[in-house]
């Protein structure tokens, strides 16, 4: 018998068993980028699609916006205050 057909036999099984393990995770990103692309997101606890909100977006993300901008507005003001302050 070759010497090289239990190497063989060991790399066959590993490849079964890594593409039984590969499958369901490939399908898990099939889907996530299928539903990314139509807009949703994904909830990767629940491993479920949420579909989008609608055009303007959700409460979340205008929350956010508005807190940005009032954190940065000041920050910006005063350094243009203080920049018209400094020139002679």
């Amino acid at each position: 018998m070759n010497k090289g057909i239990p190497y063989l036999l060991t790399a066959l099984v590993a490849l079964t068993l890594s593409a039984g393990w590969a499958a369901p995770v490939m399908a898990l990103f099939e889907r996530a980028a299928a539903c990314l692309g139509a807009g949703g997101s994904v909830d990767l606890l629940r491993l479920r699609c949420t579909p989008p909100t609608g055009v303007l977006g959700s409460w979340e993300m205008w929350t956010a916006a508005v807190v940005i901008a009032l954190v940065i507005l000041p920050v910006a003001t005063s350094r243009v205050r203080r920049s018209r302050q400094l020139r002679p």
